[in-house]
């Protein structure tokens, strides 16, 4: 006599009928284009690192990788986007300080935490950022910046290129480091606030080094450090921070790839490799070194660790300072 499957075989059919889609479409993967959201313009450092990984990760997976820039919020709304997508690996995103750690701690309109939000694949570069001077300012080191403004607190004038940027969060981290205060000098971006430096509108900003290089080089600005633990490729003759007196400040402007949370460990995994693939060629890491950034090998649960630590460290400085955008 025929007996009906038990229960639990029943149950065990049913499972294994319902996840075998799911692992087919895993093991066929990539089976169409792959988009990868840059929340920033064209043209910047994030722009030109995320188009040179997704190149060179096209022709290994065998798929178009697109490319698309969706800036807003200080990168913020890309980067949502990407939080609500389907986990299915056809929607990644190139990561930095402000999306993945900073933007969440001064704006309350910002609604993914990065650290639970996103599954963090790898990181790809660092690179630390440049503290600038005026030709017309008078000092000439990190240890003179701090002398004249623990004598005229707020005399010197610092170039603020975005609540949560990259530089001001430096700028915030020597201040604090170093018991010091400025007199903060709002821009809407780098180009305008490097050409009032030039012309000596303001005396100090911290900007990262693609951005700075070619104005030290040329004899345009001057550089007093970099914020990075090592010096900078682009600018090996300055100083880190630690070498001019200030351990405590140290800042980079890195960027990581990264895809919304419970991405399947198989894809997280085959991701990861070919990033690691794609880290490790000659040309590629020549390509970093030329706009002053360094490869960051390294595996999922490095990046992840990394983006928490992140977010702690800066969560201190915004509160310290009391910063946040309203």
């Amino acid at each position: 006599m025929h007996q009906r499957p038990s229960r639990r075989r029943a149950l065990a059919l049913l499972l294994a009928a319902t996840a075998a889609p799911a692992l087919r479409a895993q093991a066929a993967w990539p089976s169409k284009p792959i988009t990868v959201i840059v929340p920033f313009p064209p043209g910047g450092q994030t722009d030109v690192i995320g188009r040179l990984v997704c190149d060179q990760l096209a022709r290994r997976l065998g798929q178009p990788v697109v490319v698309e820039n969706r800036p807003g919020v200080n990168g913020s709304l890309g980067s949502e986007q990407v939080a609500r997508a389907a986990a299915d690996g056809y929607t990644l995103v190139v990561t930095g300080p402000g999306t993945h750690a900073i933007n969440q701690l001064v704006n309350p309109n910002v609604k993914y935490d990065a650290r639970k939000d996103f599954t963090h694949i790898g990181m790809i570069t660092r690179a630390g950022n440049v503290l600038l001077a005026s030709p017309a300012f008078q000092g000439k080191s990190v240890a003179d910046v701090v002398a004249l403004s623990k004598a005229k607190p707020r005399s010197i004038n610092f170039a603020l290129t975005g609540i949560g940027s990259s530089g001001h969060m430096s700028m915030e981290l020597l201040k604090q480091a170093a018991g010091i205060d400025f007199n903060a000098v709002p821009y809407k971006g780098d180009a305008p606030a490097i050409t009032d430096l030039i012309g000596g509108q303001v005396d100090l900003l911290f900007v990262n080094a693609t951005s700075a290089g070619a104005q030290v080089r040329g004899g345009k600005l001057r550089g007093l450090a970099v914020t990075s633990p090592e010096r900078n490729s682009l600018l090996p003759d300055l100083p880190t921070m630690a070498e001019a007196g200030q351990p405590e400040v140290v800042a980079q402007s890195w960027t990581g790839l990264s895809g919304p949370a419970g991405l399947p460990a198989a894809l997280v995994e085959r991701l990861n490799r070919e990033l690691q693939a794609i880290l490790a060629l000659p040309e590629v890491r020549e390509r970093f070194a030329a706009t002053g950034n360094t490869a960051v090998p390294g595996s999922p649960a490095d990046a992840q660790r990394f983006v928490d630590d992140e977010v702690a460290k800066w969560g201190k400085v915004v509160k310290a300072g009391n910063i946040r955008i309203e």
